[in-house]
């Protein structure tokens, strides 16, 4: 051990209130972050940058007429930052 002492850290920001006060601007942001998430694209939420697909098919040693498949899917995805 040093004899150092580690630098104390800035004391932290409170965070900006959010608007609107009391229960009608709590049910206002309530409201506000469905309606966001309701028109928001799922699918614009990360981007694929590789993709293998492999496929498998056996036919079964026991079972007539029973085949065996087998589907391994491989990504490489890289999730946007939010508010992008």
């Amino acid at each position: 051990m040093s004899g150092t002492t580690p630098s104390p850290r800035p004391p932290a920001r409170p965070p900006d209130p959010l608007p609107g006060q009391g229960l009608w601007g709590w049910l206002g942001r309530q409201i506000g972050y469905v309606r966001k998430a309701v028109h928001e694209d799922p699918t614009k939420s990360e981007q694929i940058v590789w993709r293998k697909e492999e496929r498998h098919e056996a036919q079964s040693p026991e079972l007539p007429g029973v085949t065996l498949r087998r589907t391994v899917v491989d990504e490489v995805v890289r999730e946007k930052p939010p508010g992008q």
